[in-house]
């Protein structure tokens, strides 16, 4: 009879705990950016092109799972869509001197994430750790008929650290969270930051409201020099099982 109650005893707190054996979270967001900054580029006698991509709207997709194996990292992947086109006048190209010319320009700044990291803490306090590789597949296109047709692309991969720390509001299910990946090293510096209001129901469906910021200052990267900000807030909505 003590046995049946033990074995009884631990299917229900494997039931009950299910979230810290194996949890996965999925989720989209609306994202309502900006991006400004330079380019270096041919066409421009100085080398450096401003762009100022004041409205676009771009869709992050994420997926995370987390498991109690020792040892062994959780997994997070996220696709980000940055994307963004306007025309933009140069006074400065080599190709129309002393010339104001109208060129349309294009940045994708396009990624996928893929992190590795571990929950230092799990309770009404939450800590993740871990390491990011961002893998960029993007370009700039400047394009103008008879005078400019320049494409960069930006094909790299960024290793980042990670680290990401929520604070429960208990017995109400909001929470507030701040993740950062950043990456500093010789000239080059990268950081994405995000900071986020949540709510999450008792069946697992939850909605965000944040804001969030991508800084990518290359100066070292041999077809894409750039210093560039994407930045604003997003709406999203998530499922936790």
């Amino acid at each position: 009879m003590k046995i049946k109650l033990g074995i009884l005893a631990l299917v229900l707190a494997t039931t009950v705990s299910a979230d810290t054996i194996f949890g996965l979270y999925a989720g989209a967001k609306y994202w309502n950016y900006g991006l400004n900054g330079n380019i270096q580029s041919g066409i421009s006698q100085n080398e450096n092109v401003d762009i100022d991509y004041s409205k676009a709207n771009g869709n992050i997709l994420y997926v995370n799972v987390e498991h109690a194996v020792p040892f062994l990292p959780n997994i997070g992947l996220k696709q980000t869509n940055i994307d963004t086109s306007d025309v933009i006048s140069l006074s400065n190209a080599t190709s129309a001197p002393g010339q104001t010319i109208d060129v349309f320009a294009k940045t994708d700044l396009s990624h996928t994430d893929f992190t590795l990291y571990y929950e230092v803490l799990d309770n009404w306090i939450n800590l993740d750790l871990g390491v990011t590789v961002k893998l960029f597949d993007g370009y700039n296109d400047f394009y103008s008929e008879g005078f400019i047709d320049e494409h960069s692309a930006f094909d790299e991969w960024i290793p980042m650290l990670y680290g990401k720390g929520e604070f429960d509001l208990p017995f109400t299910g909001f929470s507030t969270s701040i993740q950062l990946n950043a990456l500093s090293f010789r000239n080059s510096k990268v950081t994405d930051f995000e900071a986020a209001l949540s709510y999450e129901s008792k069946l697992g469906f939850g909605a965000d409201l944040g804001y969030k910021s991508l800084d990518l200052d290359l100066p070292d990267i041999e077809d894409y020099k750039s210093d560039l900000t994407v930045d604003g807030f997003f709406l999203g909505v998530s499922y936790h099982f």
